[in-house]
């Protein structure tokens, strides 16, 4: 069937084109609203600023297609074959992308609220500015696990995003908006998140080791039984974050913000803490084995059966702390 044809039967009023072959098309700017055009083979079309509102493409091969700037709300793209291709700018709000393979798709400034990406792969993904609130990517099971290895998502909307189990590999995540995102055991190692806005975000059991979070916004944080070993967060902002059991080993936290965050049982052994704040926070039982502490302040901060053996303690500021041994420093 060739494009004059399918768009004068559509005209006409017929919908269902299942398996159509139109490898290469020329469908800029079509009005293709609720088409069905599952396990078509769209490879390498041209559907610019096209309108696929409500469209059914489950299963197309899309691979390499241009859909910048189309409208794709709440279409059905599961299982579709979108590797490489162009949906800079294009709104999937409200979309399913359910195991769609995305690979190295550019997604810039695309529209993705409210998506469905449950064990999409996005591996090597360009969504740079693109806003993805209220989307759903989380691991409903161990084999289907969302894919975001290496994807660009600098300065994505992420907001309330669930990304539950989600792998986020050597991400980049910088300057992203993850305002109440939910990242429960997420992958994220040697993720960059600098200067991300983490507030109030869930990252409970989270993998963030060797990851990046300079000058991150961490503020009310759940970061509980996180793996945050050797992460570089120098100046980051964790006030009232809650980091119970943490594991921070050899983590730079220098001038890191750690007022009134409770890291109760938490493993800062040899991490670096010059300059931090961590006055009031609530520190029973941690380890800071050869950690260096120099000038950190640790002014009302309880410090009940806390582990300072070996730690470099040079010009700490101890005021009203309360010290491994119960006694409260004057």
């Amino acid at each position: 069937m060739k494009v004059e044809e399918l768009l004068q039967k559509y005209a006409n009023g017929e919908t269902n084109f299942s398996g159509i072959k139109l490898p290469l098309a020329n469908l800029v700017e079509a009005d293709l609203i609720g088409i069905t055009l599952n396990d078509a083979d769209l490879q390498g079309a041209n559907l610019l600023f096209a309108y696929l509102n409500r469209a059914n493409l489950a299963n197309a091969n899309l691979v390499g297609a241009n859909l910048s700037g189309a409208s794709l709300s709440q279409a059905d793209l599961t299982g579709a074959d979108l590797r490489s291709a162009n949906l800079h700018g294009a709104t999937l709000q409200g979309a399913n992308l359910q195991g769609t393979d995305i690979t190295l798709a550019v997604l810039l400034d695309a529209n993705l609220v409210g998506a469905d990406l449950r064990g999409a792969d996005l591996s090597g993904a360009t969504l740079t500015g693109a806003c993805l609130r209220g989307a759903n990517l989380r691991q409903e099971k161990k084999n289907l696990n969302t894919n975001l290895q290496g994807a660009n998502l600098a300065g994505a909307d992420l907001q309330g995003i669930n990304m539950k189990g989600v792998d986020l590999v050597r991400a980049n995540l910088s300057g992203a908006n993850l305002t109440e995102a939910n990242l429960r055991g997420a992958d994220l190692r040697q993720a960059d998140l600098s200067r991300a806005n983490l507030k109030g975000a869930v990252l409970t059991e989270a993998n963030l080791s060797e990851a990046r979070l300079v000058g991150a916004n961490l503020t009310s944080a759940n970061l509980v039984r996180a793996q945050m070993v050797q992460v570089e967060m120098p100046e980051a902002n964790c006030q009232g974050a809650n980091m119970t059991h943490v594991v921070l080993t050899r983590a730079n936290l220098t001038m890191v913000n750690l007022r009134l965050a409770r890291m109760n049982q938490a493993d800062l052994s040899r991490a670096n803490l010059s300059d931090a704040d961590l006055s009031e926070a609530e520190l029973i039982g941690i380890f800071f084995a050869r950690a260096n502490l120099v000038s950190a302040n640790l002014s009302y901060a309880n410090l009940t059966q806390a582990d300072l053996m070996s730690a470099n303690l040079t010009a700490v500021k101890w005021k009203g702390a309360t010290m491994p041994d119960g006694k409260v420093h004057s």
